[in-house]
């Protein structure tokens, strides 16, 4: 486990103060690979984050602020991801299989080609990139 996954770990008051001050010094959280399967992130600050790889499978991200996070390849099947800000996000081979995307904000979202939206839950609050 790196050192930002375990920052994370610690709950999201620390991680949000810790992802701020990271942000401020011009880093990025290096969370590729991440094994974060069934985690309560609600609320959590991940703009920008790296995640590529990362397993986020049945994991609690409701009004998360993913912007511009890169989730390539990342597990977010059956992960609830209400509300959630994913604007500007990279999504290519991601498995959102049975993720919950109700009220969610993907404007700009980068969506794997062979995504269909029957493969998430969604309602009219979801915004879709274009």
């Amino acid at each position: 486990m790196d050192a930002d996954e375990a920052v994370l770990k610690q709950g999201p008051t620390i991680w949000n103060q810790y992802a701020r001050r990271q942000r401020a010094e011009g880093r990025r959280a290096d969370l590729r690979d991440a094994s974060l399967s069934g985690a309560d992130l609600s609320g959590t600050d991940l703009a920008q984050a790296d995640l590529r790889g990362a397993q986020l499978s049945a994991s609690y991200l409701m009004s998360a602020d993913l912007r511009g996070a890169d989730l390539d390849g990342a597990d977010l099947s059956e992960a609830y991801l209400i509300r959630a800000d994913l604007m500007n996000c990279r999504l290519v081979g991601a498995s959102l299989d049975g993720a919950d995307l109700s009220g969610a904000d993907l404007t700009g979202a980068h969506l794997d080609p062979s995504f269909t939206r029957s493969q998430v839950i969604s309602d009219y609050l979801t915004i879709w990139p274009e």
